[in-house]
């Protein structure tokens, strides 16, 4: 294209780019509409109205109608050992579990501060002894009423347990978002603690609390994020001087472990010809041919992946988060990335081992079209794409049609925390949601927190398919 094209053109452009994908589509289609000045809202399944919970009668959400839902889970509850629901949710996956029943496993984020309730396992199958150490994940079974059948915790003595990713083996990959040593936040001194900054693997069919193993080889950093595709595990990380990973593992993983244990490289994301690439300045709808560098230390003493990967000239984006694949493509989000600091998507199409294209395929201008995408999810019955902000105002769960037109799906009314950990059922009935809740305040019981500050797991149904009919 001309040199002189300013973004906005660039903007108009990228549209057609995404044509036909069920990710990309949606939000190049926005970007476009965006860009031309068109009307960016839609419908969608109709205006919210408050809808009152299925057993409670209480509206802890704004929904469309014809919409329900039923609060399954909230900090502080006895789980199914009697111990309290550890808070702070976050990423989260489902599977299909026995009988037409649900598994999900979710992340806790606890950051060893005060008021956290911790993920609590027998001491043999804690990560870190360091009691302070209050993170991990918990496994619930939903029977087909959307009802909790089972609840208990699953992995624990892990730290800061934001994102991560589902395998083609049945596993949930949990990431801790930090570096440090034990329960110090900013400790980085060799021999204080247990290092932290690794991925764990989850089985969905786990029954009691499992061994932890770190992927050490899959690098040590500030993990948000993971997706698989094609033999290769992508990583994300949470920093405003983020590189872009990927993993290959020595042999191809089969079971729960196999990433642990079987080895494999490092590398980052370099930007052929343009060392050091700023995702900042990107171009929405520009392509830009990509290669790999190795990272020579993966688990280092002190928090350098990255900056062995720039150092080799690795791209730096601005938070990158949310990752997943579809048609061998990956996309993900950079929080605060793009001029305006509002968000970008990114598309990456892998070549083989060694090259691919990355492509801008939207960024946000303005706060009334998207503010600081997180956690995103697609709709099985629609192709559409629900993006959870994470936002400091009203928090959201917003629809993208494939005409690239925006609409609201959810609204919270009683708890203001963020939205996270959204994903459906294996028959695309049932999306499972997290509010991610706050802390305990000084001497409080767990069961003494109001509602407004607990973390809250939603089953929500209703005629998702009705969208095909909204496309207009």
């Amino acid at each position: 294209m001309a040199t002189d094209l300013t973004r906005r053109h660039f903007v108009k452009g990228s549209a057609a780019l995404g044509a036909g994908l069920v990710l990309g589509g949606p939000l190049s289609a926005l970007a476009a509409r965006s860009a031309e000045g068109a009307d960016r809202r839609a419908f969608g399944y109709g205006p919210l109205r408050p809808t009152p919970e299925a057993d409670s009668g209480q509206a802890y959400l704004a929904l469309p109608e014809g919409f329900e839902y039923r609060l399954i889970s909230r900090s502080g509850d006895p789980m199914t050992d009697g111990k309290p629901t550890p808070g702070v949710f976050d990423g989260m996956a489902a599977y299909p579990g026995p009988g037409g029943a649900t598994t999900l496993i979710r992340n806790h984020e606890n950051r060893s501060r005060p008021g956290e309730i911790s993920v609590e396992v027998p001491a043999g199958k804690r990560y870190d002894p360091d009691p302070n150490v209050r993170g991990g994940n918990t496994k619930l079974v939903v029977g087909r009423d959307r009802r909790l059948q089972q609840s208990y915790a699953v992995l624990g003595g892990t730290h800061t347990n934001c994102a991560g990713g589902v395998t083609p083996w049945g596993t949930w990959i949990t990431c801790e978002e930090i570096f440090n040593y034990g329960s110090v936040e900013n400790n980085v001194a060799p021999g204080t603690g247990v290092p932290h900054g690794y991925s764990f693997e989850v089985p969905a069919d786990a029954t009691r609390p499992v061994t932890p193993q770190p992927m050490v080889d899959a690098g040590r950093f500030s993990h948000e994020a993971v997706a698989w595709l094609d033999g290769v595990l992508y990583e994300t990380e949470d920093r405003g001087d983020a590189a872009f990973y990927r993993f290959l593992p020595a042999r191809e993983p089969r079971e729960a472990g196999d990433l642990a244990t079987f080895g494999g490289e490092l590398q980052a994301l370099v930007v052929r010809g343009r060392p050091n690439f700023d995702a900042n300045t990107a171009n929405p709808g520009e392509a830009y041919p990509v290669e790999w560098v190795t990272i020579d230390e993966p688990n280092p003493v002190t928090d350098t992946v990255r900056k062995q990967g720039q150092a080799k000239g690795a791209a730096i984006f601005d938070r990158t988060e949310g990752i997943w694949a579809h048609d061998r493509r990956l996309y993900f989000d950079c929080t605060t990335g793009g001029e305006a600091q509002l968000g970008q998507v990114w598309e990456l199409r892998p070549r083989g081992r060694d090259g691919g294209t990355l492509r801008l395929i939207f960024e946000s201008t303005a706060a009334t079209e998207l503010e600081n995408p997180d956690n995103v999810v697609v709709v099985p019955a629609t192709g559409h794409v629900f993006l959870q902000e994470d936002s400091s105002g009203e928090q959201f769960v917003r629809g993208v049609n494939r005409r690239g037109r925006i609409y609201d799906f959810a609204q919270t009314l009683v708890n203001a925390s963020e939205f996270c950990g959204g994903c459906f059922s294996a028959d695309g009935q049932t999306f499972f949601l997290n509010q991610q809740g706050g802390r305990l305040a000084d001497g409080q019981a767990p069961t003494a927190q109001p509602d407004a500050e607990r973390g809250l797991t939603y089953a929500i149904w209703g005629p998702f398919e009705a969208q095909r009919a909204g496309e207009e």
